[in-house]
């Protein structure tokens, strides 16, 4: 028969054990804090609407929408991050900014995002044309809104709400005129800095 001392020896074995695996866990990926990752810097697309103006694909770092409510400055985008983990079950869209950042918006920042069902194969320019057909109707959508946001300093973050996890995520993003109207954001994103996708992990 095992003695009393023997058997609480076992139980803090396996205490330690059982605890030090979680520990290990968060180690291995130092992104993921309390139970949430949030992952910057997705693959940015301008999508451009103008007038009698032949579209040619553009891709850049920087998140810039605008709409001057005349055809000749439109300017959409299409967000995508892939390579998203399987085990992912909860994800959201967010943006987040420093104290060290460039950050401009003029009059109305009210942007629209909606979820895309993919995006163009491979080697496929993304304009508005080969972006269309993953345009969904009854898509998951909402608004994030950057009015006044850029004058405020410091350090500050902002959820966009609830989407669908998938291995790639991709979104549409254009001034919001209904709710919002003319105006534009800009916004120079880096690995702090941003949109991000919250992922549980």
């Amino acid at each position: 028969m095992h003695s009393f001392l023997t058997v609480i020896g076992s139980l803090a074995t396996l205490s330690s054990i059982t605890l030090a695996a979680p520990l290990k866990a968060r180690q291995d990926d130092p992104q993921c804090i309390d139970g949430l990752k949030k992952i910057f810097m997705p693959e940015m697309h301008n999508i451009y609407i103008y007038e009698d103006v032949p579209e040619f694909p553009s891709t850049s770092t920087i998140l810039n929408v605008m709409n001057g409510s005349s055809s000749n400055s439109v300017q959409d985008q299409v967000a995508v991050w892939s390579n998203i983990p399987s085990t992912a079950t909860q994800c959201s869209l967010g943006w987040a900014v420093t104290e060290d950042r460039s950050f401009s918006v003029y009059d109305n920042g009210l942007i629209r995002f909606f979820e895309l069902s993919g995006v163009p194969p491979a080697g496929t320019n993304i304009t508005a044309e080969t972006i269309a057909p993953f345009m969904e109707e009854g898509a998951k959508n909402a608004s994030i809104d950057f009015t006044f946001w850029a004058e405020q300093t410091g350090a500050h973050t902002h959820g966009g709400g609830l989407v669908d996890c998938k291995s790639e995520m991709a979104f549409y993003l254009t001034k919001d005129m209904v709710s919002g109207g003319p105006g534009s954001v800009t916004l120079e994103q880096n690995a702090q800095n941003g949109l991000f996708l919250a992922i549980d992990c």
